[in-house]
């Protein structure tokens, strides 16, 4: 191996180090139980349907099955992820809860993702100081750090197109430096590709992000970055893995049962929004029960029949 491949920091994926990063995105995603109640929200009587994604598909995702990838983009993000989420059948990771099939439905799915996406500037950065009262600029919207997030998906490009030019750029530079794609490397080496791609973070001291071994990867990666490319998959791979099973990933309820989240309940009680789940089950939406309508009360007007209950 090269040593201007080697990570600046020892640098090993492991799912410890990942869920740890991936905090964030666990929270986002309505994934730790909290015993504070959200604030009430106004919300229009006037709601266009058309405004609002679809379902989910009512039917299981078969793992493994494509609606948008090419079968060798498909292995590339699947060798990708296994290495973020490492794991095996007897201990899931990222491959084993099928987190590529939720990546893969996703970009099928949404024309330019589930979230916010912005294809043109001014781009929201964050800012290294104070933020300009009065910022005029056409290219950048300078933002606090801990705010960026509410400015959804920033870039020229879709989604779609972005992984599709990633993968292309993430296999040139594979094969520059090791002779083969990124899916044919072995693991060891693909560690040391990924942590590389981690490093380039424009946020990461010059130490670190600027060495001879980062710098090379980057130039290989226009649009879109290195870095940028990195946490596209980063970030998706955290929706996959912990995201209810009714989107594709998550199978066996993989991710919620490595950080011992229950799933979907019907409701909580005081103690366990104080202290946490007591000997839940873990479910999904599928596993809801349908809920019980209960008896009406006397003298109580049945929406649907137009007459009164019994005892009225």
């Amino acid at each position: 191996m090269d040593p201007d491949t080697e990570p600046t920091d020892g640098y090993r994926l492991t799912r410890g180090r990942f869920i740890g990063r991936a905090g964030a995105a666990a929270l986002s995603l309505g994934l730790v139980a909290c015993g504070e109640e959200e604030p009430s929200v106004e919300r229009s009587a006037d709601v266009d349907a058309s405004a609002f994604p679809p379902l989910p598909p009512s039917h299981q995702l078969v793992c493994g099955v494509r609606s948008f990838f090419t079968a060798i983009e498909y292995a590339t993000v699947d060798a990708f992820v296994a290495r973020l989420i490492p794991g095996s059948p007897d201990d899931p990771g990222a491959r084993e809860a099928c987190v590529p099939t939720y990546i893969d439905q996703k970009l099928a799915q949404f024309e330019s993702f589930a979230t916010p996406t912005y294809f043109q500037p001014p781009f929201a950065k964050p800012a290294s100081g104070t933020i300009p009262p009065d910022q005029r600029s056409k290219k950048t919207l300078f933002v606090a750090a801990g705010e960026l997030y509410r400015y959804g998906f920033q870039g020229s490009q879709a989604p779609q197109e972005a992984y599709r030019a990633g993968i292309v750029q993430l296999d040139a530079y594979s094969k520059a430096q090791y002779g083969s794609p990124f899916v044919a490397l072995d693991e060891a080496t693909r560690d040391a590709v990924i942590g590389l791609l981690d490093d380039s973070n424009p946020e990461n001291p010059p130490e670190k992000r600027d060495t001879p071994a980062t710098r090379k990867i980057q130039a290989f990666f226009k649009k879109p970055s290195a870095y940028g490319f990195f946490a596209m998959l980063q970030n998706d791979t955290n929706e996959g893995m912990f995201a209810d099973p009714v989107y594709g990933g998550n199978r066996g309820f993989a991710g919620w049962k490595l950080v011992g989240y229950p799933g979907a309940q019907r409701a909580w009680t005081p103690h366990e929004l104080r202290n946490g789940p007591n000997k839940r089950h873990v479910q999904g939406l599928r596993m809801l029960m349908p809920q019980q309508p209960g008896e009406p009360a006397p003298g109580a007007i049945l929406p649907l029949a137009g007459s009164e209950g019994a005892g009225g």
